[in-house]
């Protein structure tokens, strides 16, 4: 899918979306949400974004706006959008209509709507991600208003999933996931700390709850318009480019945990494998700790090169030399290496052969020995397994 044919559905859509009003220079957050067939939660969505609180008074409606792309609708969407939109004539809320057949997955839907929102806002200002199933706080938007002052060009905000509808495993495997993440999370931020992103912090980097400062969406060419994952693809490409990323606990938002998968590898598709007890094995202790620490020690050595750094971390990666100064030489920050290698790693033989994978069980008791502490994580995450497997024996 070519930028350019993206980019004249941009103009063809502001050309006939004569509701929606010029840009406002008070305008510091713009709010995305793509929508296909959403009738059943769109409704929900809307209603979160137009209560959104500062203290206990109502966010100014002169500080934000909220944008809607109808992505091809044969249901009732767009009659919804309409409606709400004539009974609260005062919520900056505005909504497009395409049947483009270039429009053909979430992320081109995602691009669309926020190269539109991009030209409306100011480069210090947010554009902010959410989908149409996702229920945000109350104070939501205050929360990133609050951000903007600090030095972060993407946040990362915290997303809990709505269990409604999951069975037992589903729950259990999910509870077991989002804990091992917070895990990974906390050890990555004790051995490859970021300045921008300290503990405490969470796991969670995806399109519900994300938010990119408008110079830096243009300065790294947007977010890709890719079938899946264009959301993980964004938060990569920013890494990458070296800017700062902050993991806040604020804001949050609720989304659905539909099984009924819309995307081949989406979350969507992750539940139904949970619900059908499909697991995966994961990284146990070490092999966390030595990824980690050849990341901090590749930070190291874009500061000041080294070979005995570089030994270093050719021996904890199973790389050899050579390759290793190749990868470094293709890589002009330490940030894009540590991106690319990520990915690298999964499917590098040497390296998972000296540490294979182990069963979520094990990695999670593995890494809380580590911390040997009963963190209020730790807590939620037992009481919850107890009351789960107390559920499961009568179901």
């Amino acid at each position: 899918m070519s930028i350019e044919s993206i980019s004249k559905i941009v103009t063809e859509l502001k050309a006939f979306n004569h509701q929606i009003p010029s840009v406002s220079p008070e305008i510091e957050l713009s709010v995305c949400i793509p929508a296909r067939n959403e009738a059943q939660t769109i409704w929900k969505t809307l209603t979160a974004l137009a209560n959104q609180l500062s203290g206990d008074k109502a966010v100014s409606t002169q500080l934000y706006e909220v944008l809607v792309l109808c992505n091809h609708c044969d249901d009732h969407t767009v009659e919804l959008c309409k409606l709400f939109q004539e009974l609260n004539p005062a919520f900056p809320f505005y909504y497009y209509i395409t049947t483009n057949p270039v429009i053909n997955n979430v992320g081109a839907a995602r691009r669309v709507l926020m190269d539109l929102a991009s030209e409306r806002l100011k480069d210090t200002g947010f554009i902010i991600m959410t989908d149409a199933d996702t229920i945000a706080d109350k104070n939501w938007l205050e929360s990133f208003l609050k951000l903007q002052s600090e030095p972060i060009d993407l946040v990362c905000g915290q997303i809990t999933p709505d269990m409604k509808g999951l069975n037992a495993e589903a729950k259990k495997n999910l509870f077991e996931n989002r804990h091992y993440l917070d895990l990974v999370s906390r050890l990555e931020s004790e051995i490859y700390p970021q300045q921008s992103d300290p503990w405490p912090r969470h796991s969670h980097n995806s399109g519900p709850n994300m938010a990119i400062r408008n110079s830096v969406y243009k300065n790294i060419g947007g977010i890709p318009p890719i079938a899946c994952l264009e959301d993980i693809a964004l938060y990569q490409k920013v890494i990458s480019s070296g800017y700062a990323i902050k993991h806040a606990m604020e804001p949050k938002v609720t989304t659905s945990c539909r099984s009924s998968s819309r995307v081949q590898g989406g979350f969507g598709s992750q539940i139904q494998n949970w619900s059908a007890s499909k697991t995966e094995n994961v990284e146990g202790y070490d092999k966390l700790r030595e990824r980690f620490t050849a990341f901090d020690e590749i930070e190291q050595y874009y500061s000041q090169t080294s070979e005995e750094l570089r030994n270093s971390i050719g021996h904890r990666l199973k790389i050899q030399k050579q390759m290793l100064l190749s990868l470094i030489e293709n890589h002009d920050s330490s940030n894009s290496l540590v991106i690319y290698l990520e990915k690298f790693l999964k499917d590098h033989a040497p390296w998972n052969a000296a540490h294979p994978d182990i069963s979520i069980t094990e990695a999670i008791e593995e890494l809380e020995n580590h911390f040997s502490v009963f963190s209020q994580t730790s807590k939620i995450y037992s009481s919850a397994r107890s009351e789960l497997s107390s559920l499961k024996r009568f179901e």
